[in-house]
């Protein structure tokens, strides 16, 4: 009885993984054809790009949240955008911060990226940052309104 419980979780876990692997770029293929532009953050690769009609314009390396501090999975509507944002529930500037998440104030913004042998233990408190000069460039390339954020996975350990 209990192998039985045991190999119903397996199979819903694993279930659940490849949904969220193989599933969610498909699903956000299909909404991303509504929207000329889109920026798509692998939380497990920790990297991002930029598309526009279909085609990668730019890459570059990110660091988001982890498993304490998460970076919500999800398909996203750049809502506001601002260049000198200052955080005042961290105490911290946010500059280029492009809102995906305005309520919660969720933003791709700039900020250290440090190289992956440095990332491990290293997280931010949910948004994800990007370093110059990649960020100021995403920044006038994003468009309120009509730019499609995808945060696929979720940080695992580094």
């Amino acid at each position: 009885m209990e192998t039985e419980r045991m190999k119903k979780y397996i199979l819903l876990f694993l279930v659940a993984l490849l949904t969220n692997i193989y599933l969610s770029p498909a699903l956000a293929a299909d909404i991303s054809q509504n929207y000329e532009k889109m920026i798509w953050i692998d939380q497990l690769k920790q990297v991002g790009a930029a598309y526009e009609g279909g085609k990668k314009v730019m890459e570059f390396p990110v660091i988001t949240g982890d498993d304490e501090t998460t970076t919500e999975p999800g398909t996203y509507l750049v809502r506001v955008k601002e260049e000198d944002y200052y955080s005042r529930k961290y105490q911290t500037p946010m500059p280029y911060s492009i809102f995906f998440n305005y309520q919660e104030r969720v933003a791709i913004h700039g900020g250290e990226v440090p190289p992956p042998q440095k990332k491990i233990g290293l997280a931010t408190h949910g948004c994800v940052h990007v370093e110059q000069p990649y960020i100021k460039r995403l920044y006038d390339w994003t468009e309120t309104g009509r730019t499609l954020v995808v945060i696929s996975g979720r940080r695992t350990q580094d």
